[in-house]
């Protein structure tokens, strides 16, 4: 009877296992299927000519520094990119993120601002404490989206120990520099803390009091949205113990060591890219063998309402060559053959990673409940 009861048990957990696998390769097979037909409709859709004043502005040669080739310190310094489009929060989240730092003269902050000529000044009214300020100056006009911003941001490194990146409208725990560092003691070498971390109050500047803390990141649902790039987000979460397995990358606040820019660094050859930005970093991360983890305290806030500031989306440019970046992510992602070659440019240096594959990452972003 015993025998019995164990062949039905393990009949039932082979039936279990086999319907898990089918529905997650069907839903995995779809989001595929899904995002390669939005390729191809977009390179079917392409038009060379009409695209040409796009490419020859964009995707020309740029002599940048190949950030693999430049040593990390041991020195204890937090490398800190602010990207700021027309964004008068841009001097407030800098003084706040200094005055609750630990430690401000370690330090490096450097700013990309990209202002109308009546804009709030970035770099006015900045009490440093002994922190390094670098400057980045464009106007509003010279900008290329989030992308480009923190690619120039990043040319800037020098070695510093950590990176963090950070939106301009953001404010901080205190002593949140020591509780980053803290926070990666015990997880793997290649392991950075995300998240889309809770929201703040514009007019007061202090954190809304009931959700200080966010889970993990997750995919939100299992099919793609209309440009073929998954979504993520996290739910609110009363504490944790320790940080959690994430299964997304947030471009918002991401805390590592400086690593990161040597296995992904921002691709100068996606102007006016928003979403696929996030995609193509943790794609990248992943295939090179980095993990992401929510932090399990909380360590900075942010605002998600653009309706005090002006977008790069203002920009006539936008629209269609953003068109152009999609293609080179598709490409990169091996969904489809081939693009123009002026598109191509440079691409191997932001290549995904052989540690592991692009199936392999889909399939552990994927594999995950919905929020």
């Amino acid at each position: 009877m015993i025998n019995k009861n164990i062949n039905i048990l393990s009949l039932i957990l082979v039936l279990i296992t086999i319907y898990y696998i089918v529905w997650i390769q069907e839903d995995f097979d779809e989001s595929l299927i899904n995002t390669a037909e939005k390729a191809k409709e977009i390179l079917n859709n392409f038009n060379y000519e009409n695209s040409k004043q796009y490419i020859d502005k964009y995707f020309k040669k740029i002599n940048f520094i190949d950030l693999s080739t430049i040593n990390i310190n041991n020195d204890g310094k937090i490398f800190c990119s602010v990207a700021s489009y027309r964004d008068m929060q841009c001097p407030l989240t800098v003084n706040n993120m200094i005055s609750t730092a630990k430690h401000p003269e370690k330090l490096v902050i450097c700013i990309c601002q990209q202002n109308h000529n009546e804009d709030t000044n970035c770099f006015s009214s900045l009490d440093l404490k002994g922190a390094t300020l670098l400057k980045i100056v464009l106007t509003d006009r010279e900008a290329r989206g989030p992308c480009w911003a923190r690619y120039l941001i990043q040319q800037e490194w020098r070695g510093e120990q950590y990176f963090l990146q950070i939106d301009s409208h953001m404010r901080f725990v205190q002593d949140w520099d020591e509780k980053c560092i803290h926070q990666l003691i015990g997880l793997p070498e290649k392991a950075c803390l995300t998240n889309y971390v809770s929201n703040f109050n514009l007019k007061t500047g202090i954190p809304d009091s009931n959700n200080q803390l966010r889970g993990p990141l997750e995919i939100v649902g299992r099919k793609t949205d209309n440009d073929g790039f998954f979504r993520v987000n996290s739910g609110f979460i009363e504490k944790a113990d320790k940080p959690m397995l994430a299964y997304g990358w947030a471009a918002c606040f991401s805390f590592s060591s400086s690593k990161i820019l040597h296995d992904a660094p921002y691709d100068p050859y996606t102007p006016f890219l928003f979403f696929g930005e996030e995609m193509d970093i943790w794609a990248r991360m992943y295939t090179r063998g980095w993990s992401v983890y929510a932090p399990s305290v909380p360590i900075c806030f942010t605002s998600f309402d653009r309706s005090y500031r002006p977008t790069f989306w203002e920009n006539p440019d936008q629209n269609k060559t953003e068109q152009l970046s999609r293609l080179r992510l598709y490409y990169r992602f091996g969904y489809l053959k081939d693009i123009p070659n002026e598109l191509k440019i440079d691409n191997e240096y932001y290549n995904l990673g052989t540690e592991k594959s692009w199936l392999q990452f889909l399939t552990f972003s994927l594999d995950e409940k919905e929020l």
